[in-house]
């Protein structure tokens, strides 16, 4: 698509109001830049983490774990026949992490320190481990997302140049990482060396070697996504203003299994608002084939959850008539709902079940971490804390932001496979009805180049 296409994309009202969405969050973030936290939100001392940290951070880092789940699903565990939802998945999660930076950013009292955590070496802060699982994971997300770039601008040495180089460069990170982590150059040597050597084995042939993706560059990205997923939570075993319903001490494997249960049920959102949209096909048979997972994932979810009450001994928290009852409640309703009805074929099978599914799965991770990062808290000596108008508006103006770029993003690169072909059934010259990313198709062009 050229520029000018691009400046033709038809301007529906669903664009235009993510574009004055987009424009009002723009706008009242620079005014709070220009007057500071204070002027567009409610925080205190009692509340120094509200609403921006429980939805674009705690939330919008666990939606965006389709990203890691459906490449190491594709790529590592046979799971091939999802490779046409693995691209939107990757991009949905290199969009996610891009806007949780900028999220970050204005939260941050003085955001122009937060560079130093690159040299500002703290081994027993799960800050540090965050920070730089983020930085390096958004950087395997570039890389898994560079092929459709180089696809697109059809530079075929680029992409050959690209398959040979990453694993090295995904060395060279991981290798990095364990030396920020551990401060020990003894580990940092070994872990260089088993990747070397790993890579050595497939390049030989002895070990099977993914003909799309490096397999060193997805299991980068399961690992970096695994260990921020779960620290997440542990940020907050810390907090004693939490109650028992929202603080235990398996809080990050409480995350890490949130994150991994709403993973399909994003894609299979994504998936669906996407083909209404860009009026593509939507893969329907491999969108149930995740529905019939997600029993699984949910009940692994409840059980660590429930299961978690009763062993503390807590359990009679759930009768109490107070506001964080009623919204643990929520969430374990929203999720129950999902269950039953992606156990159910007759319900999952009708018209937009599996989507509703869907989307009770979202909202109960939603309600799961927003539980934890705000209505869980309970800190008597400070007024209840209420997020300021300025702070939803700035939260919707970068969800649309990411929406809008995700549509631009559609518009311009192959991140949907193509499967129609004419009416022939025959291919018309310069039309292309392979999916575009096939691991054969890809390579076999760069060798010919």
């Amino acid at each position: 698509m050229t520029r000018s296409q691009l400046l033709r994309l038809p301007i529906t009202r669903g664009t235009a109001a993510l574009a004055v969405l987009s424009a009002v969050g723009l706008g009242l973030i620079a005014y709070r830049f220009w007057a500071g936290l204070g002027a567009v939100t409610n925080l205190s001392d009692g509340y120094p983490w509200g609403f921006w940290i429980g939805m674009d951070i705690l939330v919008g880092i666990a939606l965006a774990a389709g990203g890691f789940v459906l490449a190491g699903t594709v790529h590592i565990f046979g799971g091939h026949r999802f490779h046409a939802l693995s691209r939107p998945a990757i991009l949905t999660a290199l969009l996610g992490y891009l806007l949780f930076i900028f999220a970050l950013m204005v939260d941050l009292g003085r955001p122009w320190n937060i560079w130093k955590a690159l040299i500002n070496w703290n081994h027993v802060s799960p800050m540090f481990e965050v920070a730089w699982c983020v930085m390096f994971y958004t950087f395997v997300l570039v890389l898994e997302f560079t092929p459709a770039a180089l696809e697109r601008l059809k530079l075929t040495k680029l992409l050959r140049l690209w398959h040979e180089l990453t694993p090295f460069l995904v060395v060279a990170v991981l290798s990095l990482f364990t030396f920020a982590m551990t401060d020990s150059l003894g580990w940092t040597i070994g872990i260089a060396a088993i990747l070397l050597g790993w890579e050595a084995l497939m390049r030989a042939g002895i070990m099977r070697r993914d003909r799309q993706m490096p397999v060193l560059l997805i299991m980068a990205g399961i690992m970096l996504s695994t260990l921020h997923q779960s620290s997440l939570g542990t940020l907050f075993l810390i907090t004693d203003k939490l109650g028992p319903l929202w603080y235990s001490p398996i809080l990050p494997v409480e995350f890490f299994l949130s994150a991994v249960m709403v993973a399909p049920a994003m894609v299979i959102v994504e998936a669906t608002l996407s083909a209404r949209v860009f009026r593509h096909h939507a893969e329907g048979e491999l969108l149930d084939a995740l529905g019939r997972a997600m029993p699984y994932l949910i009940a692994t979810f409840l059980g660590v959850r429930v299961g978690d009450l009763l062993l503390r001994g807590v359990v009679l928290e759930t009768m109490r008539g107070v506001w964080p009852t009623a919204w643990w409640w929520l969430e374990i309703g929203l999720l129950l709902t999902a269950l039953a009805v992606f156990a159910t074929p007759e319900i999952r099978h009708r018209a937009g079940g599996l989507h509703a599914a869907a989307w009770a799965t979202v909202f109960g991770l939603i309600a799961h971490r927003t539980g934890v990062a705000v209505v869980g808290l309970d800190v008597p000596e400070y007024a209840p804390y209420v997020p300021h108008p300025a702070e939803v508006l700035i939260t919707l103006g970068i969800v649309s932001l990411g929406l809008l770029g995700f549509r631009i993003i559609v518009a311009l690169l192959p991140v949907y496979e193509s499967h129609e072909a004419p009416a022939s059934g025959h291919p018309e010259p310069g039309h292309d009805f392979t999916p575009r990313t096939h691991p054969d198709r890809v390579l076999a062009t760069a060798n010919r180049a």
